[in-house]
């Protein structure tokens, strides 16, 4: 828990970007710590009040928690393989927002939501490729020369459902004869997409290619997409192959269902009567659909219902007779809300992720100065059927020879040669189907490329991106301080019996006193309310309550003043109540004292009451005691650090910070 808490104080995700600046705010030990830093950490925690005296205390905090960081790292714990790994797992999430990768597939993202507002009618002739059929092949050639006559005749004036009939591969042709219902458009291919969004209404495309072959399409209509809808409904299955005598009892039934419905029966109670029994005794009540989830002529019917509650008369499907009752209605989602549904769906489709990788690998390689010097042609007759296993090893072809250093490509002058090609191949590997070895190859290669590419953008970040290097300085320094304080503050309070025993003592009194107070806190948005609190609250306390003083000075308006907690709190469960225990540690507040302002919240303390203990035993209040010898452990250590590590704070540079 105390490693959450360390990174809520110290790692909270910023994307500011400001002009870096060198100026030495502060000097500990031999440590430089430049003004930037400290206002990109200050801003996060204080986006409100940033005054000198608010600057001032959180400097304070700012050089106790740098102090622990450097001796962390003369101590060496930022060369444990822990910490390394640790903090490399943190950078590889906190560097994902500012890849070239995610920004491309923020637009994608974009794109994908703004056609999924759309639904499309289509015309569709399908002509198919068997699986895994080499790319370039004669087979895929003349899928496209079929393809390009088909048009051809359509482009004659031949009749469309004659042509699809006889040459369209698809499955359903027989019965919808090449006509597609309304789909969203976010449910097709990519390639089908970017066809459907280029076509004018009737007009033809040229033969589209994807991983099953080449379709010829036709917008017929385009819409709003309608969004989702709820419905219920009482069926009467019409299994296929029944006899015309079946087929007029299920009319007869369904008519009979509707009758009783127009005479004000009730659908819920009719619901039993339906051959669906997932649903007849739920009122008929199906999930939640949108378009291109149910057969056309259901949903057809369901999204004309315009009324709550409204029905259809008794329709046809291929399964039987329906009537259907609207019982919700929601329109499309927002972008925020549809978002991380749309990243999956892209995330799945191979299609898009290769689009998203080459637009990327050509950004890189004009950013980068990427030149390719030679062809890995040697590594087609290298590689073997083993790959497919997932099992070629190049490791044992290195030892029969060390000849491989023949250079690829250069990414900013830096080097990648047949070795390190080599040794990609053999840990990037995976089982597969058999392919040709050379598309094996030259697939692994270009991913090679990419991979090579993005870890050259990531080591950059720091340098092109000021807020990131900050961001993981945050992390780097959150880490050693959670692990030094573990060391020297929490494992050895906990554990050191005798240590806490002696504090016990020595600090008895203290434990005698108040243990718990009664205090109402009320927060204020201008002095003159805080000025009003204070006159009627020292003076006219008894007079006035908690809720009648809210009224009185602000007449309930809570934006400008209002009561945020009251109640007896110990230590540890009111972050304003600790304050006032604090100040009275510190002698900072009088016994009789009971009105606290805390100017830099804008908070007003008021103790209504300060309850004594009985002079608890150690074993009773053991939790508080070990809270506050930690505390005692954390000032002398402090002291200690800054005896060994000076600190120098550069008040001109301090007097300039400017937020």
């Amino acid at each position: 828990m105390k490693r959450i808490v360390v990174f809520i104080l110290f790692a909270i995700f910023s994307t500011s970007i400001f002009a870096q600046s060198e100026e030495i705010l502060l000097t500990i030990g031999k440590n430089k710590i430049t003004s930037d830093e400290f206002k990109y950490i200050f801003k996060k925690n204080n986006s409100i009040n940033s005054d000198e005296n608010v600057v001032n205390s959180y400097l304070d905090l700012f050089i106790n928690f740098k102090l622990k960081v450097v001796e962390a790292e003369n101590l060496k714990m930022d060369t444990s393989a822990s910490f390394k790994n640790e903090l490399s797992g943190y950078r590889e999430q906190l560097a994902k927002p500012y890849l070239s990768e995610s920004l491309e597939m923020e637009e994608f993202l974009k794109e994908q939501y703004d056609r999924s507002l759309k639904d499309v009618k289509l015309d569709l002739i399908f002509i198919s490729v068997p699986p895994d059929t080499e790319d370039g092949s004669k087979i895929w050639t003349e899928a496209l020369d079929k393809s390009n006559k088909i048009k051809a005749r359509l482009l004659k004036g031949e009749d469309f459902e004659k042509v699809a009939q006889e040459v369209s591969d698809d499955k359903a042709v027989a019965s919808n004869k090449g006509h597609l219902p309304y789909l969203p458009i976010l449910r097709m291919p990519y390639s089908i997409q970017n066809s459907v969004i280029s076509l004018k209404l009737k007009e033809f495309s040229e033969p589209v290619k994807t991983t099953f072959g080449y379709y010829i399409i036709r917008k017929i209509e385009e819409r709003p997409s309608p969004g989702s809808i709820k419905v219920a409904h009482i069926m009467v299955r019409m299994p296929e192959g029944i006899s015309e005598k079946e087929m007029k009892v299920a009319k007869g039934k369904i008519d009979s269902i509707y009758n009783k419905l127009l005479a004000g029966q009730d659908f819920n109670e009719l619901a039993v009567l339906s051959d669906d029994k997932g649903t007849s005794k739920k009122g008929g009540e199906l999930p939640w659909f949108s378009t291109g989830r149910m057969v056309p002529e259901f949903e057809d019917a369901a999204f004309n219902l315009k009324k709550i509650d409204s029905y259809t008369k008794p329709i046809q499907t291929p399964i039987g007779w329906h009537i259907i009752k609207l019982l919700d209605r929601k329109a499309p989602e927002n972008f925020e809300n549809q978002k991380e549904e749309i990243r999956s769906k892209i995330e799945k489709d191979d299609e898009i992720q290769s689009i998203v990788k080459e637009t990327v690998t050509n950004k890189l390689k004009m950013l980068y100065s990427f030149k390719e010097v030679n062809a890995p042609e040697r590594f087609y007759t290298l590689v073997d059927s083993s790959i497919f296993e997932g099992k070629w090893k190049f490791t044992g072809i290195i030892q029969e020879s060390e000849n491989f250093n023949k250079l690829l490509f250069k990414i900013n002058g830096l080097k990648y040669d047949e070795n390190d090609f080599g040794i990609y191949i053999e840990t990037a590997q995976k089982r597969g189907k058999s392919r040709p070895i050379k598309d094996v190859v030259d697939a692994m290669y270009k991913n090679y490329i990419y991979e090579s590419l993005v870890d050259v953008e990531k080591d950059g970040l720091e340098t092109k991106h000021p807020e990131f290097k900050y961001l993981l300085q945050e992390y780097h320094d959150g880490i050693l301080l959670f692990d030094i304080n573990k060391l020297n503050i929490w494992d050895k309070a906990s554990d050191d019996s005798l240590g806490l025993q002696k504090f016990y003592k020595q600090n008895i009194e203290d434990y005698n006193k108040e243990i718990k107070l009664n205090i109402s806190v009320f927060k204020y948005s201008d002095i003159k309310y805080e000025e009003k609190a204070e006159k009627l609250l020292t003076k006219q306390r008894d007079k006035y309550s908690d809720e009648l003083l809210v009224s009185e000075i602000a007449a309930n308006d809570v934006s400008k003043f209002s009561l945020i907690n009251s109640g007896s709190y110990s230590k540890n469960e009111n972050i304003y109540g600790d304050k006032i225990f604090a100040l009275i540690k510190e002698n900072k507040i009088s016994e009789s004292q009971q009105f606290v302002n805390i100017p830099e919240d804008n908070i007003i303390v008021y103790i209504n009451e300060r309850i004594k203990s009985q002079g608890k035993p150690f074993s009773q209040i053991k939790g508080i005691i070990i809270a506050d010898y930690q505390d005692y452990l954390d000032k002398i250590w402090i002291a200690e650090l800054k005896n060994k590590y000076p600190v120098k704070i550069n008040k001109k540079v301090l007097e300039n910070i400017k937020f």
